[in-house]
């Protein structure tokens, strides 16, 4: 139940503030975003791992994230992108349903994804990439939403929450910021 409640609540939050944002945005605030082509992100973040393996507890274990994404928008609405993250701590994970024990050690995500704003300041992210680590490769979906805060000169403050289903082992909820300068077509 705790794993919905948390997106849930977050969605609840940032949609009716993204919708009052919007509302009160003038045009000149709209036009001066419009016509952005290519977007770079650096992302800091945590990831929690809720099937964390170790011999006294087996809670959720909170790892430093970082990130950079490249998006390209080929459309106000749509956009493809290339996001890719690392984690940096070595920890250890249940693999297939619980009957092996997988060391990760700074594990690297590459991820391709498309990217759908139904609003402005609101971004949807699916896509499927791989974790890349020395012990085994694992292949992954990763689904997530990013609120925008759109700042002068061309850069966006985002808030994110990316959820992250690796294949046949664990999956991870990652919350983080992300600084981006966006480049607008002229």
């Amino acid at each position: 139940m705790h794993r919905i409640l948390f997106p849930l609540i977050f969605l609840i939050v940032i949609i009716p503030c993204s919708l009052a944002q919007y509302a009160e945005m003038s045009q000149d605030d709209h036009a001066s975003h419009e016509g952005v082509t290519h977007k770079l992100t650096l992302v800091m973040a945590n990831s929690l791992l809720k099937n964390q393996v170790d011999e006294n507890t087996n809670s959720i274990l909170i790892v430093p994230t970082y990130g950079i994404n490249y998006d390209f928008l080929f459309h106000p609405k749509w956009g493809v992108g290339l996001h890719s993250d690392i984690v940096l701590q070595q920890f250890k994970v249940e693999q297939h349903d619980g009957h092996e024990e997988l060391v990760r050690e700074n594990p690297v995500a590459l991820c391709a994804v498309g990217l759908f704003s139904p609003l402005p300041a609101l971004t949807l992210i699916a896509g499927y990439g791989v974790e890349l680590e020395t012990n085994e490769n694992i292949q992954l979906f990763r689904f997530g939403v990013e609120y925008g805060i759109h700042l002068p000169k061309h850069w966006e403050l985002g808030i994110m929450l990316e959820y992250d289903r690796k294949i046949n082992t664990y999956s991870s909820l990652v919350f983080g910021v992300g600084f981006s300068k966006l480049f607008v077509r002229n």
